[in-house]
């Protein structure tokens, strides 16, 4: 059996890597980049370790991660978030961020009946009882709660935190979805995790896999420009190769590009109801430091403008060089401006803002800076797990592909979407190549 992969990312990476894995199979991965790894892309400067997208993993010890480490023999180690170092600033006053029952009772962004009621929330979610899983929206659950004010904020900002997405867009999340999430959240030991030596690290453990098998090629820097299908083959044309001939075809993209690619297809009015999805951008605000400047805490949440600091050499020493220290700042955008000039000023207002909250809590920072990246809009998923988003399953009816990364089904959020999806993906495709070989004979 041979796949095409069109996407290097970690899906697509992780895809390949269990389909490799099984001699019966050949196949490419196709990535339009010159580099591998998508937006998990990782590279160094100045003896600093910059990532391109989310840097930590949820719940590790409960999703996937834990499976490939045993099936596909993968090595890594990975660090908690201390969660008594992880704060919450509000009104210009830090606090600790109410993530587990210690925290919840030291806390001040909660009185101490509202305490009792999050409490007792927090339990109902973790007993999968709680009445947020039958709400729409977080937003039409927030109407219908009599909780109070800061009970109901607490709500959004942690859901806007988690899911990357501005406070708006937070109440639009389904309510299912987020019981689900913070079920599986509640539960875990480990529910934030840094991958020491960051993405790289299983992105290149993958691509070795990839490569262990003579059959399987990565090609980097060729686009797949259009996909036909001739006597039950998938014939693909790409900007380097005019005919290429597989018997499967996974994507492993974001799904706007897979809607352009198929627009003229036979296909297209399949992906039609996905083409109007839209990316979640953040701003990012990375730098790095030639001494530690101070270490108040190893995460800091603004609850007042919805922006977080993140102390990433406080969890992964591999990050910065000796002495030195590694931030990334992270700014929820909005994304409904009149026009242009409207959202430059919003986004230099969200900069300042950053940059406010630096010399807040990491006084004479400029002094030390030795590397410093801001990207004024990053992507960090490619679907808002919003109600007015349809995520993009692993099989679409009537459609031929295989679909696994971001969009796609599957537990967890950010990067374990993508392995999860690509996990199952593969086994997919190697159950069905299991039953035709049955069938043929």
């Amino acid at each position: 059996m041979r796949i095409a992969i069109i996407g290097g990312g970690l899906a697509g990476l992780t895809a390949a890597a269990y389909l490799s894995g099984n001699e019966e199979t050949a196949g490419t991965v196709f990535e339009r980049s010159p580099q591998l790894g998508g937006r998990a892309f990782t590279y160094e400067k100045s003896g600093f370790t910059l990532n391109y997208g989310a840097h930590a993993v949820y719940g590790i010890d409960r999703h996937t991660l834990h499976h490939m480490e045993e099936e596909l023999d993968l090595k890594f180690q990975s660090k908690q978030v201390d969660k008594r170092k992880v704060m919450y600033a509000k009104h210009g006053q830090l606090t600790a961020a109410p993530l587990d029952f210690v925290n919840i009772v030291k806390t001040e962004v909660l009185t101490p009946m509202e305490k009792v009621r999050f409490v007792s929330e927090v339990a109902a979610v973790i007993g999968n009882i709680h009445q947020l899983k039958h709400h729409r929206t977080l937003g039409d659950y927030l109407e219908h709660s009599h909780a109070s004010a800061d009970v109901k904020e607490l709500w959004a900002h942690l859901v806007c935190s988690n899911f990357f997405i501005t406070p708006e867009e937070a109440r639009k999340v389904p309510g299912e979805v987020i019981a689900e999430y913070y079920h599986n959240l509640f539960l875990s030991q480990r529910p934030v995790s840094y991958i020491l030596g960051s993405w790289a690290t299983i992105t290149g453990q993958l691509v070795d896999k990839i490569r262990g098998n003579e059959n399987w090629e990565i090609s980097v820097k060729e686009p797949v420009e259009s996909i036909v299908m001739e006597d039950g083959k998938f014939v693909l044309r790409t900007k380097t190769r005019e005919r290429l001939e597989y018997d499967q075809v996974v994507f492993a993209m974001p799904v706007q590009q897979v809607v352009k690619l198929l627009e003229n297809s036979p296909w297209s009015a399949s992906l039609e109801p996905y083409k109007d999805c839209t990316p979640t951008e953040v701003l990012v605000y990375d730098v790095g430091f030639s001494k530690v400047v101070a270490r108040p805490f190893h995460y800091i949440s603004d609850m007042d403008h919805k922006i977080f600091i993140s102390d990433v050499s406080a969890t992964d020493f591999t990050v910065a060089p000796v002495h030195g220290q590694l931030l990334q700042g992270i700014a929820y955008l909005n994304d409904d401006f009149a026009d242009e000039e409207q959202k430059k000023q919003y986004l230099e207002q969200k900069n300042a803002q950053m940059e406010a909250l630096f010399d807040t809590y990491y006084p004479n920072w400029r002094d030390f800076v030795e590397v410093k990246r801001v990207s004024k809009k990053a992507m960090v998923a490619s679907v808002k797990n919003i109600c007015t988003n349809k995520l993009l399953p692993n099989r679409l009816a009537g459609v031929p592909f295989y679909f696994c990364g971001d969009g796609c089904t599957g537990k967890g959020e950010l990067a374990e979407r993508a392995f999860s999806s690509a996990r199952t993906v593969a086994q997919a495709l190697l159950a069905d190549n299991v039953r035709i070989k049955a069938y043929t004979h």
